[in-house]
């Protein structure tokens, strides 16, 4: 036994009694959230509710299925049907869907695949009359993927929430956390418009005490941390933020204020445009920075929400008050950076160009690996400003934080700078 195990099923008691009609458990992997939370909680209800209906959703539709198959397999046991006898009817005995003998029963598919004919809850009757059950929908490897992150986070919105039978029929999902955007950062954020309950059991409290010492000891927790802080901080403290992210670290940059600057810096402008100025969505980045010296100096590097015309009419009052010359304004040619560009060049205020190399083409963390031995080597100097806190926080939770804008224009400008220019600046 575990204290875990208490907090899961008083928390799914409250489910049961329809005092949680939404509610998040984030644990670590491997600590018993699909035994109790899916198998024996599904059996429970049926035994305490047996016209009770569910709906299961996972990652993976093979693992939905075997879930289903267990469940079933544990209502079919003679234990359970010492007690509570309940046959399965034998034209709906399938993995995906099956039934008894009232009515109750589970449909189990993963978290993108189709919904047909299945509604989770009872209409009409009195208290509990099933759930919709979630159980990891992101797949680690999809986590860093925004595309597949934004296709669980839609679904549950234009698919998953629609198939209850009665308002108060309860959605719970239990995963371990993998990204700041996961479904249950989208949720809990208000990515739905609901009110979460939010059970929280991360690895070690605060006190460092593990959540589980039969799985897992505090040294055996702290040579995963060391091995890979990111993954740690998010699958099993539950926080996908760690003070240093798995990529960059903060201590790399090099931080000086302005008097320190050599003199005869050319400085460039990097943008890495958006589309809305909707906080939702990931803000526009400029950066300005120059070498010098075989080294890349960061003169600013901030994130604004802002539209194109907002944008547009933003960008040379920014440049005037780092008061400096800019010889080159570089967009990314991707989002809203082909308007952008046009727009800046048709009003031939600057001098302005697509970025045009195979960075672009690169993945965010191809080109943050391909950039770090210039970081690490102490070639990237920050030049003391207000903008610091942000840009390095950023830094620290890449490639867990929500938005990057920063790592990008770091590494363009690194590519840009370093990569492609002679160690020795000869002016």
């Amino acid at each position: 036994m575990s204290r875990h195990f208490e907090e899961i099923a008083m928390f799914l008691e409250r489910v049961y009694n329809l005092e949680v009609t939404r509610g998040i458990i984030n644990m670590p992997p491997r600590y018993g959230k699909t035994e109790l939370v899916i198998k024996i909680f599904v059996s429970w209800c049926l035994a305490k509710k047996n016209y009770s209906k569910f709906i299961h959703l996972s990652y993976s539709d093979a693992l939905a299925l075997d879930n289903s198959a267990q469940t079933k397999e544990y209502i079919q046991s003679d234990a359970f049907q010492e007690i509570w006898q309940m046959d399965l009817k034998k034209d709906a005995q399938s993995k995906k869907k099956w039934f008894n003998e009232f009515g109750g029963g589970m449909y189990s598919t993963a978290a993108g695949g189709a919904i047909t004919g299945f509604g989770a809850g009872v209409d009409g009757v009195n208290g509990f009359g099933g759930a919709i059950l979630i159980d990891d929908p992101l797949k680690p490897d999809d986590a860093f993927s925004e595309v597949e992150r934004n296709k669980v986070n839609n679904r549950y919105n234009n698919t998953i929430r629609s198939r209850i039978n009665t308002d108060n029929t309860p959605i719970i999902i239990i995963m371990q956390r993998l990204h700041e955007d996961d479904l249950s950062g989208y949720l809990l954020n208000g990515g739905s418009g609901e009110n979460w309950e939010h059970l929280c059991l991360p690895a070690l409290d605060e006190n460092n005490k593990p959540l589980y010492p039969h799985k897992h000891t505090f040294e055996q927790l702290e040579n995963i941390r060391q091995a890979d802080s990111y993954t740690f901080a998010g699958q099993y403290m539950q926080t996908p933020a760690p003070d240093e992210g798995g990529e960059w670290k903060k201590d790399w940059f090099n931080i000086i204020d302005k008097s320190e600057l050599p003199n005869g810096i050319r400085w460039t402008a990097i943008i890495d445009g958006a589309y809305t100025k909707e906080t939702k969505n990931d803000p526009t980045g400029l950066q300005v920075g120059g070498l010098y010296n075989g080294n890349y100096y960061i003169l600013s590097s901030i994130d604004k929400y802002l539209e194109i015309p907002q944008l547009r009419d933003y960008i040379q009052p920014y440049y005037d008050g780092l008061g400096v010359n800019i010889d080159l304004t570089l967009v990314e040619p991707k989002a809203s950076g082909k308007s952008l560009k046009q727009l800046l060049v048709s009003e031939k205020r600057m001098n302005v160009s697509e970025i045009n190399t195979d960075f672009v083409r690169m993945s965010k963390i191809e080109r943050a690996r391909a950039s770090s031995p210039y970081i690490e080597g102490g070639r990237v100097y920050l030049v003391r400003g207000k903008w610091n806190e942000a840009f390095l926080k950023q830094i620290g939770t890449f490639p867990n934080a929500k938005h990057d804008e920063h790592i990008d224009l770091t590494a363009y400008g690194i590519e840009r700078h370093l990569m492609n220019a002679p160690t020795v600046d000869i002016r």
